[in-house]
């Protein structure tokens, strides 16, 4: 029905930013690579766990293994910045250097066999040098399972936040600081009017639980919908409301009609969008590919259309 296009929250500023589909394709790189590594690394230790196999290998073999060991090297980093770019992508901290280097450090694999003199001692330095790449792979996979999980509870935010324009219509007045249009004096306007005609539909900008319908003094005929992660979104001035209070929305239902109820000087949506209950620009939250053009055939929340106010 709309753009597959997704979002990251940067919690920094409070603003989102387009996910591309080229980062989601990492996690399946990451996955596949994970794997690949553990069972070479399992077939490593299996063919070099005895001090006698080492005893008969020849020099051909030794050299085989340190191959083997700096292939696993190479991976385990490449893993490492396909890691740095998924966490970006669904805002976890990055890992912190001193952590990342877990594991690494002591001879570099090409000085591990440069000591000929004793095939035991070679044993063990090749499972040291194992354990610690171990430790990594351990690493990589525990920092995978973050980033999976917060994927995932991102997908739920996605869905929720307002980022579709309630409305088809043209902003008459902005979000700060206005000359009121009935009470002439300058204060401050916490939402958007949108200029259309009474019975406009008005659609539901993001997923949620419709939290109040009813009439208020000023906002006449409203509805607000809490949209969970500490978002709401209030609809004022409306003719007619389409749902009731606990019934759940998908963004794009018709939630209500708009109209010219309560203070008002002409037929317009009033639009707000609350923040951990502060009152924030919903302009920062429209985005280019939810349009309400998208749900032009989408069906009313209600299969009822109540009004309850």
């Amino acid at each position: 029905m709309f753009s597959r296009k997704r979002f990251y929250y940067l919690t920094e500023d409070g603003r989102f930013m387009p996910l591309h589909v080229l980062t989601l394709l990492l996690a399946g790189i990451f996955i596949v690579s994970i794997v690949s590594i553990a069972a070479t690394s399992f077939a490593f230790r299996n063919n070099s766990s005895t001090t006698s196999s080492i005893h008969s290998s020849s020099d051909e073999s030794l050299t085989a293994l340190q191959k083997q060991i700096s292939r696993l090297e190479e991976e385990i980093e490449s893993l490492s910045v396909s890691d740095h770019q998924l966490r970006l992508a669904v805002n976890l901290p990055l890992i912190p250097e001193e952590e990342k280097k877990m594991g690494t450090g002591g001879s570099r694999t090409t000085d591990m066999f440069a000591d000929k003199e004793s095939s035991v001692h070679l044993l063990a330095m090749t499972e040291k040098k194992i354990d610690k790449l171990g430790l990594k792979i351990a690493q990589q996979k525990n920092s995978h399972k973050k980033i999976q999980d917060t994927w995932a509870k991102n997908q739920v935010l996605f869905a929720s936040i307002p980022a579709l324009k309630p409305i088809n219509g043209r902003i008459t007045s902005g979000f700060g600081m206005r000359q009121h249009p009935i009470y002439k004096r300058r204060i401050h306007h916490d939402g958007i009017d949108f200029s259309a005609p009474s019975g406009t539909k008005v659609y539901a900008p993001g997923n949620g639980v419709v939290q109040y319908t009813g009439y208020n003094f000023g906002y006449g005929k409203k509805v607000v919908i809490d949209h969970g992660f500490g978002y709401k979104t209030v609809y004022a001035h409306l003719s007619k409301s389409l749902v009731k209070k606990g019934q759940k929305v998908t963004r794009g239902d018709v939630i209500a009609l708009s109209g010219n109820t309560g203070i008002s000087t002409g037929p317009h949506l009033h639009y707000e969008v609350h923040k951990n209950n502060r009152k924030i620009n919903p302009s920062a939250y429209f985005f280019d590919t939810f349009a309400p053009e998208s749900f032009l055939t989408a069906k009313p929340a209600s299969k009822q259309n109540n009004s309850n106010s």
